[in-house]
């Protein structure tokens, strides 16, 4: 309920921007006396699925060990770019030291880049880099996701085998870096014509994927990479209604998609913490206005399978 207030709040503009931050929504740091405290505005892309509760958590959390002063903001789903807009332009009105912002849409990011640094505002991107304007990005490398996935499926289906890729939305920078490392290295490999590697959709939930697979497997595709756990989940639901054999091999580490690994639904998950991207976040941006060069920080990844999967989960509980 605090959520929903803050939010219906922020949209009516800048007016509330200073009770914004005495409210719960924001998460406070240990005071020290010692060390500065720094005030830092996020603005993500949706809270409706585990990885993004995941960067909130991780973000929130880490805060309070860093001494930071945290105002966390996200519109309604990763196509809300209008309203994202309002919530960044309202951050940036506030008396922050920092931005994060997770881009709705990576093409159209130049507009707060300047606003940023008008104000003097040190500005970061989460999880979504900029495509238009270079900002330091702090997530996973998605090229590598997408070679990981290409590669993937080549090592567990015959040479002739029609492959796709059900993806998000093209606006967004992870989406054309995994989607065009992926079929990159599908071509360069023998025995595949590159006019039969995929069949692109641009999809973003479960029922999307779901529907899109069930397409894919009517044009007897063998084997498929989602670009979120979501759509990875919608299409291993599609191949046990079709009671077919789909390869599929997706991302973000989340419960429900891991699970999906031990059953054998989903044969190959790529790891993509959200707590470890949003608890990077904060250790980088705090360590940067401390001083600390900007650059870009990659979160590590690894391929899971029925094999390794259960190994996976006992290290992190540990």
């Amino acid at each position: 309920m605090k959520e929903r207030m803050i939010k219906r709040f922020f949209c009516c503009g800048s007016l509330f921007i200073s009770l914004l931050f005495c409210l719960s929504g924001c998460v406070k740091g240990t005071m020290l006396e010692e060390k500065e405290t720094w005030n830092i505005g996020v603005v993500l892309k949706t809270m409706d699925s585990e990885h993004w509760q995941g960067i909130r958590s991780g973000m929130e959390n880490t805060a309070r060990q860093y001494n930071v002063n945290l105002t966390l903001f996200y519109p309604a789903d990763e196509g809300a770019e209008e309203e994202q807009k309002v919530m960044i332009k309202d951050l940036l009105e506030a008396d922050i030291d920092a931005l994060i912002v997770s881009p709705c849409n990576s093409t159209n990011t130049s507009w707060f880049v300047d606003l940023a640094e008008e104000k003097g505002i040190e500005l970061f991107a989460a999880d979504t880099r900029s495509l238009d304007r270079d900002i330091p990005y702090i997530g996973i490398d998605n090229l590598e996701v997408g070679r990981l996935a290409a590669q993937f499926l080549d090592q567990n289906l015959p040479a002739d085998s029609k492959m796709a890729v059900i993806a998000g939305a093209s606006t967004q920078a992870q989406t054309i870096d995994r989607v065009g490392a992926f079929q990159k290295e599908l071509i360069g490999l023998p025995g595949l014509d590159a006019d039969e590697i995929m069949t692109v959709k641009e999809n973003s939930g479960f029922a999307d994927a779901l529907y899109a697979a069930k397409e894919l497997i009517g044009k007897d595709v063998k084997g498929v990479f989602c670009a979120s756990a979501v759509m990875g989940l919608g299409a291993a639901a599609s191949a046990e209604e079709q009671d077919t054999d789909l390869c599929i091999v997706t991302i973000d580490t989340q419960d429900d998609a891991m699970k999906a690994v031990q059953r054998g639904d989903i044969d190959g998950l790529i790891t993509h913490s959200g707590y470890e991207v949003g608890q990077t976040a904060i250790e980088t941006v705090a360590g940067c206005l401390e001083g600390r060069a900007k650059e870009n920080v990659y979160i590590s990844c690894e391929m899971l399978t029925q094999d390794n999967v259960d190994e996976y989960l006992n290290k992190r509980e540990d």
